[in-house]
Formats: C-alpha cells, sequence, structure tokens
C-alpha cells in the first residue's frame, strides 16, 4: 500500500510539473496560440521516472490538465493534441524500461508518413534518423549508461515530434514549402529538449534521486 501510495503521489507531482511547464514558452511552431513550451524538456523526465502503466496514467492526467487550460499543442490540434503528449511519455517510458526499439520502430512508421504525405524537406527526419540510430546502437550495447540515458531522452521527444507532425500533415495539412522553414526551428527545440531533460536526468542519478532509471 505504501508504495501504491508513492506511485501514485509520484504521477500526481510530475504529471502537474508538466502541466505547469507548458505555460512557459520557448518557441511558436504555427504561430497564434501553438507554442512550443518547456512541456519539451520535462516529458523526457516524466518518462524516465516512471514506469510505462505510470507513465500511462500521468499521460492522462497530463492531457486533462491541458485541456482544462488549453495549453500547449491542445488550442490548435483540439483534442489530438492530448494525444501528441502522451505517445511521447509512454514510448519514452517503454524505451527506458523495455527496449529503445519499441520507440524507434514507431518513429520508422512516422518518417514513411512523413516522406509519403508531406511533401516536405528530408532535413527534417534529422531527429527521426538519430533517434533510430541510436536505439539501435543502444540495444547491440554499444553504448554505455549515457549513451543509452542520451538514446531514451532522444526517443522520448522524437515520438512526441512524429505524433505532432501525423497532426500536422493530416489535420492541419501544412503545405510542403513549411517543413523547409520550419525545420531550423523544429531542430533547435528537440535539442533544447534532449539536451535539457538528459542534464536534469544526470544529475537526479548522480545525487541518487530516481534510481531505477533504466540507463545502463
Amino acid at each position: 500500500m505504501k508504495n501504491r501510495t508513492q506511485r501514485l503521489s509520484l504521477i500526481a507531482v510530475l504529471a502537474a510539473l508538466y502541466v505547469a511547464s507548458n505555460v512557459i514558452p520557448i518557441s511558436v511552431f504555427i504561430g497564434g496560440a501553438g507554442f512550443i513550451t518547456a512541456g519539451i524538456l520535462v516529458l523526457p523526465v516524466v518518462a524516465g521516472l516512471l514506469r510505462p502503466t505510470d507513465a500511462a496514467g500521468a499521460a492522462i492526467a497530463s492531457a486533462l490538465g491541458l485541456f482544462a487550460f488549453q495549453l500547449s499543442y491542445v488550442p490548435i490540434f483540439g483534442f489530438y493534441g492530448l494525444v501528441i503528449p502522451a505517445t511521447g511519455m509512454f514510448l519514452g517510458a517503454l524505451s527506458f524500461r523495455k527496449s529503445p526499439l519499441i520507440p524507434a520502430t514507431y518513429v520508422a512508421l512516422g518518417a514513411a508518413w512523413y516522406v509519403s504525405f508531406s511533401h516536405g524537406t528530408l532535413l527534417w527526419l534529422l531527429p527521426y534518423g538519430a533517434a533510430i540510430a541510436l536505439s539501435i546502437g543502444s540495444t547491440l550495447r554499444m553504448l554505455g549508461g549515457s549513451g543509452n540515458l542520451l538514446t531514451h531522452c532522444v526517443n522520448a521527444t522524437t515520438c512526441e515530434l512524429v505524433t505532432m507532425n501525423i497532426g500536422s500533415i493530416s489535420l492541419l495539412l501544412l503545405p510542403g514549402e513549411l517543413w523547409s522553414f520550419i525545420t531550423p526551428f523544429m531542430l533547435f527545440e528537440r535539442a533544447l529538449a534532449v539536451a535539457g531533460s538528459y542534464l536534469i536526468l544526470l544529475s537526479l542519478k548522480r545525487i541518487n534521486i530516481g534510481t531505477r532509471l533504466a540507463t545502463s
């Protein structure tokens, strides 16, 4: 009972932290209210600290918070905007706890979707390629603990990106020319998400908080 209470408390705290971080804008992805927020830094941290089942609970709680306050992707994507961070949290947790090949498979499918329907620049697929390559390297035990941690952070943020891209292509019908324009912004945002979440998780591990991280 005590362990379950602790898990529920951690889920609630991390979900609240994620929702609160979405108040802080980093850059504008499309325009208007569609902000890329500090939530992209917190999302891989949530994935790293929770089991997949707990991450699913945090994803649901976070989605309800985003919808209630109309934050992050919700004003532009509507209900689909709730799926975007949920995908990153859950598949990111599977990367940490199970296998990085699980989210890498999703990323590969997302890459195929982008190539087939976006008519956009192939430079957009750079994070996709990094996630797949790192996942293979981690699975083959070519990376150390820090390399594995980096892999999981890349997987979590890239899965979120993939889901957002599918919505942008299929729901928002973004023109192919626009992808070239926003690619530099996307690369900056995802690099920031990976670097920030990696440093946070590495710091937590070094001070013996979140020692159950699957980074070895």
